[in-house]
């Protein structure tokens, strides 16, 4: 009898045993899906960023000039964030509308907003008067680390001589780089005209300047349709004062996969 009662008591425990660790195993599953869930809420803020994570990001970056690219990993590894500033006449869009939105929303997307920042600022302005305003100043304290430059090449045309906007962009780039010698620069045309004749020369300048001055230049225009052909008049509005929504999706689909490498 007492080794009966011996046997049932060894039984009971043992169950006590299994029942509890069974539902310590079912609590841990419970919260580590709180967790995940936690995080997935927060848009993976609090979760760190580890080496396959940095190499994952830097292959996004595999156009961009080798500058910026350095730039972009000692962000990564000090964990702040990176600012990428786009910079022109209101012919780039605003927030809402033109290729900016688009692209911002791309990048965010691709490099996550704890690890990248999208900016933008537009002037109504030919580059001469940008520089008699000191913009430029307004420009440096943004502080950024790429400044994607339309230099109001567009609203320049028949203002101010290709030699002298090119004098221009110089300084604006020099004044900037006094104060953020890091700041890398991207040049961009702005959108073609449709049987322009002199236009498309001035932007063939604004091209070779870069190539001589090894700066990163977005060739856009060779993602756009003939400029010459009517079947060009449905990438602007029909005044063609800007894109139409054809022309922005050519022109941001091109930036887009300039700076994600997709």
């Amino acid at each position: 009898m007492k080794t009966f009662f011996t046997i049932l008591l060894g039984i009971a425990c043992l169950t006590v045993v299994v029942w509890g660790h069974s539902n310590w195993n079912k609590k841990i599953a419970v919260a580590s899906s709180h967790l995940s869930s936690f995080k997935q809420a927060d848009g993976g803020s609090s979760q760190i960023t580890t080496g396959s994570d940095q190499e994952e990001l830097l292959a996004y970056t595999s156009n961009w000039p080798s500058t910026a690219v350095e730039t972009f990993k000692k962000a990564l590894k000090e964990e702040k964030t990176y600012k990428i500033l786009f910079v022109g006449s209101p012919a780039i869009g605003s927030e809402t509308a033109g290729s900016y939105p688009i692209v911002k929303e791309k990048l965010l997307e691709t490099f996550g907003k704890k690890n990248i920042q999208v900016t933008l600022k537009t002037f109504n302005s030919t580059s001469t008067k940008f520089i008699s305003d000191n913009k430029q100043d307004d420009l440096a304290d943004e502080k950024a680390d790429v400044i994607v430059l339309e230099p109001f090449i567009l609203l320049n045309n028949g203002e101010v001589l290709p030699e002298n906007t090119l004098k221009d962009i110089t300084k604006i780039m020099d004044d900037i780089k006094a104060n953020q010698p890091e700041t890398t620069f991207i040049l961009q045309p702005s959108y073609p005209l449709f049987q322009a004749k002199i236009y498309p020369s001035q932007v063939a300048v604004l091209k070779k300047f870069a190539q001589e001055n090894k700066i990163a230049y977005l060739d856009h225009w060779t993602a756009w349709p003939n400029s010459n052909t009517n079947a060009f008049k449905e990438y602007l509005l029909p005044d063609g004062s800007a894109p139409s929504e054809k022309g922005y999706e050519v022109w941001s689909n091109y930036l887009i996969k300039y700076f994600t490498n997709q």
